[in-house]
């Protein structure tokens, strides 16, 4: 930056640059902007609008923004626990107390464990949040006591954004407190009949409400009460039945949209446009996928029968809905979704690969039909070998998968083509922060395998995140870890891989010194070191935090600081 652009800046008026604080990320604002003159210095410490994610954070920025931020100017915060910073919200308490964020309003808690969950909730009664987000990682369990707590912050009258994700047992027992004014609710579980029809009840600021699906049976009577509040409902893994879901849906009649991602007994094409009209008569959107794995071969015209009912007036004139049919060969499935595709994650199959038809008999091809995609599944031999001799002039825009950030490549045979380019055209590549390598192929004597996908990773230049899962990882196996660590580019900054023993583990923390967070996962039927042998390995490391489980050690890493270094 010149000499003549910071003296600009450096005269304007501090409701101004307050302003532009606004639309900066935390770590621009501290590492960069503090730093431009003693005026942005003054004026970083006494801003009070930061938004702190911790999130995938290094434990050298950590550090720096514990020693810079004053808790009172923070109004977001993001902990997390997990592979990326193991052991970050432990670190976070013995530095911080909750109670002293006075101007918080939102929080999210990833991957975080009992005690530490226990603690901060009871620092949290003094604060006015908005939003709250809590995810347990899986299988860990809550105490009783720890759902006690999570009630009062839940009647607190400033609280109207609540996500709750815990292991599904616990959340049958969780009492919701007797009134609240959340307005908009995502419980990552199935919830029961009973706990769905409570929280509407108590919750008469609700709007929109997002779970994963509702458990009852036909002993459950339906209530005829009608809750008029809830205009928004999303069912992520819906297991009711088309007969059940009607009378579910009919507890609700304003909602005014709708999503629902389901199974094959929801594919009773003609009973939707009754449901629609007769219970959800004031429905502006209905998004919907559903999927079926019927070993059942089909032909273009049954594929027709399937979307002929979303092809009356009601779907193509009333509603203007577009409703798509695809038939996969290999594997055989069906899929009836609408578009554009309302799912964040996506299997890829090659059009040579599938059959489609559509309700709009002229179907266009719109830009945004895969949009709402941003974690996409591909087999590299399947969808770009086996089809390389098809045709390719299918009428799709370029890239179709323009928001993709998550990026899984299935590898079960030989990779005897170079894909990138195949890869490029259907996503953008630069835009892929995260990159799953599923391996269950020997390719350690197949020379061209290896090239490719050494390949495929220097062309995606962006991605921070790199899981290699070694499924052949096993005694009989001729894949070394020498043969996993050609893959691994010296920019990734976060490592999932599987390891045979120790020395395995030991090979690639000497040999990337960069990372900032490993997790090793261990073969199922290897028995993971003991707690012992890990200590005495990692502790020879500076500044290490790991966490333990069945079938993994995670290790968050501070390449940069001695300990010596840490606070002062």
């Amino acid at each position: 930056m010149s000499t003549d652009i910071i003296s600009y800046f450096d005269s304007l008026p501090v409701e101004l640059l307050y302003h532009i604080l606004n639309y900066l990320d935390t770590n621009t604002i501290l590492l960069s902007f503090r730093y431009v003159c003693s005026r942005f210095y003054l004026l970083s410490n006494v801003y009070n609008q930061y938004q702190l994610n911790f999130y995938s954070c290094t434990k050298y920025n950590f550090y720096r923004f514990a020693r810079i931020i004053n808790p009172v100017h923070i109004v977001s915060l993001v902990l997390s626990d997990d592979d990326r910073t193991p052991g970050q919200i432990n670190l976070f308490l013995s530095l911080f107390h909750l109670n002293q964020f006075h101007a918080l309003r939102s929080l999210t808690l990833l991957e975080i464990e009992d005690s530490n969950l226990n603690l901060i909730l009871n620092d949290l009664s003094p604060l006015t949040l908005r939003s709250l987000t809590i995810q347990s990682r899986t299988f860990f369990t809550w105490t009783n006591q720890t759902l006690a707590c999570l009630s009062p912050v839940l009647e607190q009258s400033s609280l109207k954004q609540f996500t709750l994700s815990i292991w599904c047992f616990e959340i049958y027992d969780f009492i919701w407190p007797n009134q609240c004014h959340i307005e908009h609710v995502h419980i990552s579980n199935r919830i029961t009949f009973e706990q769905y029809c409570t929280i509407l009840e108590r919750c008469l600021s609700l709007r929109t409400f997002i779970i994963k699906d509702v458990l009852w049976n036909d002993t459950n009577t339906i209530n005829v009460k009608h809750y008029r509040q809830l205009k928004s409902l999303t069912l992520e893994d819906n297991r009711m039945d088309i007969f059940k879901l009607e009378q579910f849906l009919s507890l609700t009649p304003s909602l005014t949209y709708l999503k629902v991602i389901g199974m094959a007994y929801l594919m009773d094409s003609y009973r939707w446009e009754k449901i629609l009209r007769i219970k959800l008569p004031l429905l502006d959107n209905f998004e919907f996928f559903f999927q079926s794995w019927k070993d059942i071969s089909y032909d273009f015209s049954d594929i027709e029968s399937l979307i002929r009912p979303f092809q009356t007036s009601f779907w193509l004139e009333n509603k203007r809905w577009v409703v798509n049919c695809d038939y996969i060969f290999n594997p055989i499935e069906v899929l009836l979704y609408s578009i554009p595709i309302c799912k964040s994650s996506f299997q890829y199959h090659d059009p040579s690969n599938k059959i489609s038809c559509s309700n709009f008999m002229d179907m266009f091809v719109d830009e945004d039909i895969m949009d709402n995609v941003t974690d996409l599944r591909i087999n590299l031999v399947k969808s770009f070998n086996q089809g390389c001799s098809t045709k390719k002039n299918h009428s799709f825009p370029s890239p179709v998968f323009r928001h993709v950030t998550e990026l899984t490549l299935d590898l079960n045979d030989k990779c005897v083509m170079c894909p990138t380019q195949s890869l490029a055209n259907l996503l953008n590549l630069s835009h892929i922060t995260q990159l799953a390598l599923n391996i269950n192929y020997d390719f350690s004597s197949d020379v061209n395998t290896t090239t490719n996908l050494k390949n495929i990773v220097q062309h995606i230049s962006n991605i921070h995140t790199l899981e290699i899962a070694n499924n052949l990882s096993t005694i009989y196996s001729n894949i070394t870890i020498e043969d996993i660590c050609l893959l691994i580019p010296s920019t990734i900054e976060h490592l999932k891989i599987t390891v045979k023993n120790i020395t395995d583990m030991k090979t690639i923390i000497d040999r990337f010194e960069h990372l900032s967070s490993i997790t090793f996962r261990f073969s199922f039927y290897k028995s993971i070191p003991s707690a012992k042998i890990i200590e005495s390995f990692l502790n020879i490391k500076k500044d290490l935090t790991y966490r333990k489980d069945d079938c993994s050690i995670r290790v968050w890493l501070n390449r940069y600081l001695t300990k010596k270094l840490l606070y002062v």
